[in-house]
């Protein structure tokens, strides 16, 4: 009876930690977080380009152009490209809450702000390079999508990029704004 018990227990615990990744584990959305983060890494570059010229945070032509072409690579990888234009509509919404959190921070205390523009030529390229990396990623993580623990597993990986990076809570509610849609 106690060696039933035992293996019983061993089974149950093998189960369990084959079902999920711990918070400390990589799991299927670790990489979709990873190009998230990059993503949203360079909102910091556009925002002080921002500050700098005196330009609107809100660019819908470039907003469109980015959209499109989102919804075009996810075509090519057979994905809904409605769904992967939201994910990519809540990186640009994500953007924008750190723009506008860095902006406001500037002009309440100027010293504080950037003293000169970036090179936004590096900030485009990275840009650029980063959707169809995100696409890619969306695709492998696909299955993980209707998944009932997928917002925990979400959120998991999440934190663990938010600590890799020691992103301020700034950032944070940036990364957060940036994964609305992905679990679903």
């Amino acid at each position: 009876m106690i060696r039933l018990l035992v293996l019983v227990t061993v089974a149950v615990c093998c189960v369990a930690c084959g079902s999920s990744p711990s918070p400390e584990q990589p799991g299927a959305w670790d990489p979709v977080v990873e190009v998230v983060a990059d993503r949203l890494a360079t909102a910091d570059a556009v925002a002080a380009s921002k500050y700098a010229s005196k330009s609107a945070v809100e660019d819908p032509a470039r907003e469109r152009v980015v959209l499109d072409a989102a919804a075009a690579a996810a075509a090519s990888r057979r994905l809904d490209p409605a769904q992967v234009a939201a994910v990519m509509g809540d990186q640009i919404a994500a953007s924008k809450v750190v723009q506008y959190g860095l902006l406001e921070d500037w002009t309440d205390r100027p010293a504080t702000a950037p003293s000169g523009p970036p090179d936004l030529t590096g900030v485009r390229t990275t840009l650029d390079a980063v959707t169809p990396r995100l696409v890619d990623t969306l695709a492998a993580a696909q299955p993980a999508r209707a998944d009932p623990v997928c917002r925990g597993a979400l959120t998991s990986a999440a934190v663990r990029v938010a600590a890799t990076r020691m992103l301020d809570s700034l950032h944070r509610r940036g990364l957060d704004r940036a994964l609305r849609s992905l679990c679903g």
